[in-house]
């Protein structure tokens, strides 16, 4: 039902494809060597998170498509943990089928859509953190970390942010290592989220 919905929303927009759907996160792994722009997504998968699919995506070396959350789950956990994976946006499963097409381009050309009440929970999420780490010092990052950190920030894939930096993929990925041992984090959502409360970015 919610597949239908979405392909009639993308068939509302010339600018858009459906390439497959998936029902499963297993469906969905198999996609994921596909020549995909955008993934949008539910975290309730009847084998998995989706949450799972977002972190996986996100540790590709390829070049990295939107995503764009889906999700009948509102609360701030959910939200958090999504944006935190890596998701571009996320919308309620409240939206009539032109406005997932439109939101779809939004993603598609940058933008981050979010439903009004999960924009709140981000904002607060930001507040939150930031008055925890009032008294927290910056983590010690060499300039050229601090700048592949702000290439991640802007959604950059190791490849994207090899070619802006002039080094290897393999010499990337050994700095976003480094990256991550030093501000304590697994994943690129939580190397931004630090690197906003101490203030890199």
């Amino acid at each position: 039902m919610v597949a239908a919905h979405v392909g009639r929303g993308i068939a509302c927009h010339d600018q858009l494809l459906l390439a497959a759907t998936a029902a499963t996160l297993a469906e969905a792994r198999a996609l994921l060597d596909e020549d995909i722009d955008l993934f949008i997504l539910d975290l309730g998968l009847p084998d998995g998170n989706g949450i799972e699919l977002i972190e996986e995506i996100r540790a590709r070396d390829e070049e990295v498509p939107k995503i764009l959350v889906l999700s009948m789950f509102g609360d701030q956990n959910s939200v958090v943990s999504a944006v935190l994976a890596g998701a571009d946006g996320y919308l309620l499963k409240d939206l009539d089928t032109l406005d997932i097409g439109r939101q779809a381009v939004d993603a598609l050309n940058g933008g981050a859509p979010l439903s009004p009440s999960i924009a709140g929970y981000v904002l607060r999420h930001l507040r939150q953190q930031q008055a925890h780490a009032i008294d927290e010092a910056p983590p010690l990052l060499s300039p050229r970390e601090i700048g592949l950190l702000h290439l991640l920030a802007r959604g950059c894939s190791n490849k994207q942010a090899a070619r802006e930096l002039s080094l290897s993929p393999h010499t990337i990925g050994d700095h976003v290592k480094s990256i991550y041992r030093k501000l304590g984090v697994s994943s690129r959502g939580e190397a931004v989220m630090r690197g906003v409360r101490s203030g890199l970015l």
